[in-house]
């Protein structure tokens, strides 16, 4: 009688402090003094289907993804989408690098670096819209 009495106020004095301790909403719970920290998570590679997975699978998924890569990486001949993937943004957008390189310009005579490269450049760039052109 005294240890079921001893036991019962155990339980309620667990279960009122679990339920009356106050949560402030406007501070952070901290994970490693929440229940939550106390949880465990069956472990993935535990052999528990081994029973409905067939033997051979596997050897067909590493097969099949084999046969997929050879197919697309060595058999499969380029294309016109696969050559679009080549191009650089410049290539695509008209007077781009021209734009680019003038702002690069500015920034950098405005800050005292170089822009003997950026000069050289744009004389190419001057260059081939005249081939261009003629």
């Amino acid at each position: 009688m005294l240890f079921s009495d001893f036991r019962n106020f155990i339980r309620q004095y667990r279960l009122r402090r679990f339920y009356t301790t106050e949560v402030n909403e406007n501070e952070p719970i901290k994970f490693s003094t929440s229940n939550a920290a106390k949880k465990t998570v069956q472990s993935v590679f535990r052999k528990t289907t081994s029973e409905s997975m067939p033997w051979y699978q596997p050897y067909s998924v590493v097969g099949s993804v084999a046969v997929f890569l050879i197919y697309f990486c060595v058999l499969r001949e380029e294309n016109d989408i696969d050559l679009e993937f080549d191009k650089t943004l410049y290539d695509r957008i008209q007077g781009l690098e021209k734009e680019q390189l003038l702002q690069s310009y500015r920034y950098n005579k405005e800050h005292g670096q170089s822009v003997e490269d950026i000069e050289r450049r744009l004389k190419d760039l001057e260059a081939e819209e005249a081939k261009l052109v003629a």
